[in-house]
Order: structure tokens, then C-alpha cells, then sequence
């Protein structure tokens, strides 16, 4: 693991993105979620507490997924006609693909000592994280335990308690 700079803050690190960040960081200031899961007033406000409390834990992949997670939730977004807010799926897979594709994100991602692919992955995975409880227990065993031989499982437990709005995050 590669250590993030803890003297850098939130803000400074948005100052550090690409245009491309900064442009959907800021349109994502307007985009509110269900309250139910998302307490916070918008999704922006949500990448930053998700961010800094990954920067607790030092490691840059986890700081770097909590700032890149969300980012293409307005891209993906559609009311869901159950509940009448805002749904995005498949805004993990966007995430991915949007690190995966853009040298100057994966510039800022190492400049700030992390991994891209180890960053990527983390997004595309963290909603599948979020839903190992409602899978059959076998289908859970073997993504756990594709996820122990990339390597990211243990990342991922950390992200999904700081993305987890409902509840207090604690490094343990």
C-alpha cells in the first residue's frame, strides 16, 4: 500500500484533478439522493465524507476510489419509479471505465501514489460489495474470494464502513 499524503485536504485535492473531475465534481453539488441511504445533502457532500474518511486510513487507493466512486452518477442517472429519486446504475462500471480511459486521471491517481487499476477497481466493485448479503452464499464465496486473489478485498471492506452513510465509521 502507498501512503496518501495526510497534509493534503479534500479541497486541495479537488484543486489537484483533472478538468474532467472538477467539472462533475462540481455539477454533482446539484444531485440529491434518497435520504434513506443518503442522509447528506447531495452527492458531492457524500464523495467528500467518503473521502475524508478514507484518509484516515493512509492508504491512497481507498482516498483516490472515495473521490472517483460517485463521479458518474449524474451520467447514469434515472428516476426509479418506486420511490421517485434519483437512481444511477451501472455508475460504478462508468467510474471504471472513465479511469481506464482518461491518461490525465490516471496521472493524478499516481501523482497522489496510487495504483489506476488497483483505483478502477475499487469503483467498479463497490456497489457489488454492498449487495454480498442479499447473494447466495456460494455466489458470495467464490466473489469474495475473486476479490482476496485481486487483491482488493480488504480495501473493499474498509470502503464500503466509509461509504456506509447510515453508520459511524471507525478504523479497526
Amino acid at each position: 500500500m502507498e501512503r496518501f499524503d495526510e497534509r493534503i485536504t479534500f479541497d486541495e485535492l479537488v484543486d489537484l484533478a483533472p478538468h474532467t473531475v472538477k467539472r462533475k465534481l462540481e455539477q454533482l453539488k446539484f444531485m440529491k439522493e434518497r435520504p434513506d441511504f443518503h442522509p447528506e445533502p447531495n452527492v458531492y457532500a457524500h464523495i467528500k465524507i467518503v473521502t475524508e474518511r478514507l484518509m484516515k486510513t493512509g492508504d491512497a487507493d481507498l482516498v483516490m476510489a472515495g473521490m472517483l466512486h460517485d463521479i458518474c452518477k449524474l451520467d447514469t442517472v434515472r428516476e426509479n419509479k418506486k420511490t421517485g429519486w434519483p437512481t444511477s446504475p451501472g455508475h460504478d462500471k462508468e467510474a471504471h471505465n472513465l479511469i481506464k480511459e482518461l491518461p490525465s486521471i490516471q496521472g493524478w491517481i499516481t501523482s497522489m501514489n496510487g495504483n489506476p487499476d488497483t483505483v478502477a477497481n475499487i469503483c467498479l466493485n463497490h456497489m457489488r460489495f454492498h449487495q454480498l448479503e442479499e447473494m447466495r452464499e456460494a455466489k458470495r464465496k467464490a466473489q469474495i474470494e475473486k476479490w482476496i486473489e485481486e487483491g482488493i478485498y480488504d480495501q473493499l471492506v474498509t470502503f464500503g464502513r466509509a461509504d456506509d452513510m447510515l453508520t459511524e465509521f471507525k478504523l479497526d
